[in-house]
């Protein structure tokens, strides 16, 4: 249970350094349900996998119905994407590779000018932390 406790308070605290951080790549746009439309549609971008300090290049597709798609490197996932307090919420169903296990993550939608940035962090039950920062054209 306290194990549970630390990774909930570093998953809190890498979303925060992670927004703060990338306030110079865009605008911070919440989002209420009326914006789901703005996430569906190919991003490209980059993934942290768990324990690795590299970025390796990544896809998310997400759908209409907000169901999702991403694969980086090694890994692959699909899941459910929505709306909560301003943010999008990520919720995997299923997955392979070394990011197997139950996966959720958070992320900030950034207005970038000419672009869309979804830029978030998650936690692996069986890999532990990973970050990423994605980008579609408007």
């Amino acid at each position: 249970m306290a194990t549970q406790k630390t990774y909930g308070l570093l998953f809190v605290g890498l979303v925060v350094l992670l927004v703060a951080g990338c306030a110079s790549e865009g605008t911070v746009k919440k989002l209420t349900p009326a914006d789901a439309s703005l996430l569906t549609g190919t991003w490209g971008g980059t993934v942290n996998p768990p324990g690795t300090t590299g970025m390796v290049p990544g896809t998310l597709i997400v759908k209409p119905d907000g169901t999702y798609s991403s694969n980086a490197g090694a890994f692959s996932t699909t899941g459910k994407a929505e709306i909560k307090d301003g943010y999008v919420h990520f919720s995997s169903t299923s997955g392979s590779g070394p990011m197997v296990g139950d996966r959720t993550g958070t992320a900030t939608l950034m207005d970038r000018g000419t672009s869309w940035g979804l830029v978030g962090s998650g936690y692996s039950s069986m890999a532990g932390p990973f970050n990423f920062d994605y980008s579609k054209t408007k």
